[in-house]
C-alpha cells in the first residue's frame, strides 16, 4: 500500500477512520479541521494512494514545557519555560496496527517538527500519551515520562537515526 502525507484539507472524507480508540476518532472527525483552520494545531493526514482512504493522522502544536522534571540535559541550561512541539494526537487505522506503520507515523512526525524547529526554533518534543498502550507505545521509540504524568515525554533518541535531541536540531 503507497501512502501519502499531506495537510488535512476539506476534501479529506473522515468519516470512515476508526482507531479503535473512540477519543482519536472523534477528535479527527469533529475537531480537527477546526484546530487545523484555526492555526491551533496543524494535522498531517496519511492517505492510501489508490483510495484516498484516510489511514492514519498527527496532529502537531508549538507548546511550552515547565523546566521542573526535566533533566539538566533537556533543560540545556535553560531556567524558564522549555520552548517545544507537542505532538496532539497520532493515530492509525485499526486495520493497520502491528505492521510498523505506527512507528513510521511517529517518523513522519518528528521529521515535521525537526522541520519546523529549524525554521522556528524548539528544544522538545512532547506527546500526549491518551493512555497505558500510548506510553507503551511512545516509551518504545524512547520517550521518557517527564513532570505531569505519564501523558509526556521527549524522545532520548531519535528513533530512526539514534542520535539525541542536539543531533536532531543541529546544534
Amino acid at each position: 500500500m503507497a501512502l501519502l502525507s499531506e495537510a488535512l484539507s476539506d476534501h479529506h472524507d473522515l468519516n470512515p477512520f476508526d482507531s479503535d480508540r473512540a477519543e482519536l476518532n472523534q477528535w479527527l472527525k469533529q475537531e480537527a479541521r477546526k484546530a487545523h483552520h484555526a492555526g491551533t494545531a496543524r494535522v498531517t493526514v496519511w492517505t492510501d494512494e489508490v483510495t484516498g482512504v484516510v489511514v492514519g493522522y498527527y496532529a502537531i502544536a508549538p507548546t511550552n514545557v515547565a523546566p521542573d522534571g526535566l533533566s539538566r540535559k533537556a533543560r540545556a541550561g535553560l531556567s524558564g519555560p522549555i520552548p517545544g512541539y507537542l505532538i496532539v494526537k497520532l493515530a492509525l487505522r485499526q486495520q493497520l496496527m502491528g505492521t510498523g506503520l505506527g512507528g513510521q507515523l511517529l517518523l513522519d512526525a518528528l521529521e515535521t517538527v525537526a522541520a519546523a524547529a529549524n525554521v522556528a526554533g524548539g528544544r522538545l518534543v512532547v506527546v500526549d500519551a491518551i493512555d497505558e498502550r500510548a506510553h507503551g507505545f511512545y516509551a518504545h521509540y524512547g520517550f521518557t515520562p517527564i513532570a505531569g504524568g505519564m501523558g509526556s515525554g521527549v524522545p532520548e533518541r531519535h528513533p530512526a537515526t539514534g542520535d539525541g535531541p542536539e543531533q536532531r536540531r543541529g546544534a
